[in-house]
């Protein structure tokens, strides 16, 4: 009977840390799609309300208007810059997130390589002992038939 991987407990913590890491990486990156959705969203409703102005501005258009406009495009800007900002730390933190699950991956990788390579070494042993133990058994038999054949 083979013997157990003696670092069975390790490359079991390896697996799961491993895997803790792939779910908070979803969980990053999936912040990271809302963070970039929004900034695009800021953009977007930038883009129509200059457009808007500026239609209402051919029409004609009093300086509260203007001072107004540019007071509100100020404000949606300050917002755009600030969500560029969210957006950054975002991403370096789905960068840090691939680089905790690559980390975890390479050290069960490691944990695997180790346990395959018992699993074949103990396989070679049994492989030896089953060998042996035929071999035992076939001269067993030799050596009996020959007691045999002497007594006749």
């Amino acid at each position: 009977m083979s013997k157990l991987f003696p670092l069975q407990i390790l490359l079991d913590l390896a697996q799961e840390k491993r895997d803790e890491a792939a779910s908070q990486l979803g969980v990053i990156n999936g912040h990271d799609r809302a963070m970039q959705e929004r900034l695009r969203l800021l953009l977007d409703y930038r883009d129509e309300y200059t457009a808007r102005f500026t239609a209402d501005a051919q029409l004609g258009m009093n300086s509260t208007g203007w001072k107004n406009f540019h007071e509100f495009i100020d404000a949606i800007d300050a917002a755009i810059d600030q969500q560029r900002e969210i957006v950054a730390d975002a991403r370096r933190k789905v960068a840090a997130g691939q680089l905790q699950w690559q980390t975890q991956q390479r050290k069960l990788k490691s944990f695997d390589t180790l346990s395959q390579r018992h699993h074949l070494l103990e396989q070679s042993n049994e492989a030896r002992l089953e060998q042996k133990e035929q071999d035992d058994s076939v001269l067993k038999a030799y050596i009996s038939q020959r007691a045999i054949s002497r007594k006749r």
